[in-house]
């Protein structure tokens, strides 16, 4: 072979190996492939994320990243499920292609495709927009949600998508529509944890702090709360007096109340308070508003403060330390009155929307805890 050839048959090799090689960068850096089976959004660059918008035809959510807090800006600004959000986001990151097609008007209408604000189409013809947003509000991902697929037997197998550069609709085989839901359901549900094994003492009040309806207390952990004040000779209904026991332990939230415009029925001045006094010292300050219905709110406020815990009963108390470096008990001390003050920040100024039942379990008198007498049956009168 002349080197003449050799080097032409060199030059066309390197030719079809660089024109395979930017077709190979071309297919692989296309986002989505689109190819069945593949990651439909892969490259979502889910730290990136600040911002989620959730529109639907009914409604909208904005999800917002404010420092390392994700709030709910239709609520006032109050704390995101946190979990919630980046689980929606991982789920997005596995979603595979199921199909992929061309997109038309009517295809669009029939798999309920159209955009949400769209008032001039029917609300069954229009998605939902997921929009999210980096720290700077540079566009991160924009998908629009549409119809569930359902099997023969109606179950859903997978749902319609389209990404805001469209056109091609997407078959994915995982159902989004659990997220189209309204602000309330994007709360943090748990606004306080505690363990109910914690609690040393529960005691009521009237309206301001005054007047001692009841008083709860145990000696210790493995111990039982009993009554201490006011005595009685009456039984106390223990499924009750466990149910108030765990009321703050298991309470979720339904929603909150605008805090600059709060609920008449629930003021501090006016509401009965109820004392969660824990072994550690922390002290929750539990405020439920009036009774309440079906069609009326249940309302509740909390508070937090830190108590020091007094000696246990047969221990000796230790001399105070006269050194400048203060003893590891008075360093817990500020450590906890440090956690009572971040929490009552944060849960203080908010009116809780709760459920009825739950509302029920913050017993604010003592007849409510005590068993029902028992008239003893008359028997018939001698003639």
């Amino acid at each position: 072979m002349k080197i003449k050839t050799l080097v032409i048959l060199l030059i066309v090799l390197g030719v079809l190996a660089a024109a395979g090689t930017l077709i190979i960068y071309l297919q692989s850096s296309s986002s989505p492939s689109g190819e069945m089976g593949t990651y439909l959004l892969e490259q979502l660059p889910a730290n990136e994320v600040a911002s989620i918008t959730i529109e639907t035809p009914t409604h909208t959510v904005s999800l917002t990243k404010k420092g390392d807090l994700w709030v709910v800006e239709e609520l006032f600004g109050y704390p995101a499920d946190f979990p919630k959000i980046s689980g929606f986001v991982r789920t997005l990151k596995q979603v595979k292609v199921g199909r992929k097609f061309e997109s038309s008007e009517k295809i669009l209408k029939r798999l309920s495709l159209k955009s949400p604000g769209d008032s001039k189409t029917p609300k069954d013809e229009r998605g939902t927009w997921i929009r999210m947003k980096d720290k700077e509000g540079k566009p991160v991902l924009g998908i629009l949600l549409g119809k569930t697929r359902m099997k023969e037997k109606k179950m859903p197998d997978g749902q319609y998508v389209i990404l805001s550069k469209g056109p091609e609709i997407y078959l994915i085989d995982t159902i989004l529509a659990s997220f189209e839901t309204g602000p309330s359901e994007w709360l943090e549900k748990s606004p306080v944890k505690v363990d109910t094994k914690e609690i040393q003492s529960i005691s009521c009040m009237g309206p301001g702090g005054k007047l001692v309806r009841y008083k709860f207390e145990r000696a210790g952990k493995d111990k039982d709360l009993e009554l201490i004040d006011p005595s009685t000779n009456q039984k106390i209904k223990k499924s009750s007096l466990n149910r108030l026991s765990k009321a703050l332990s298991s309470l979720q939230i339904e929603d909150v109340a605008n805090p600059s415009a709060p609920p008449k029925s629930i003021q501090e001045e006016t509401s009965p308070l109820l004392k969660y006094h824990l072994f550690n010292g922390l002290t929750y300050n539990v405020y439920p508003g009036k009774a309440c219905a079906e069609t009326m709110p249940c309302y509740l406020k909390i508070g937090v403060d830190y108590q020091k815990p007094g000696p246990v009963k047969g221990e000796k108390v230790p001399p105070a330390s006269s050194g400048k470096k203060a003893p590891p008990e008075e360093k817990n001390q500020e450590e906890l009155a440090a956690v009572a003050k971040e929490q009552n920040t944060r849960v203080s100024p908010w009116v809780y929307v709760i459920p009825e039942w739950q509302h029920n379990a913050f017993f604010t008198s003592l007849d409510m805890l005590l068993e029902k007498k028992v008239e003893k049956e008359k028997g018939p009168s001698a003639n």
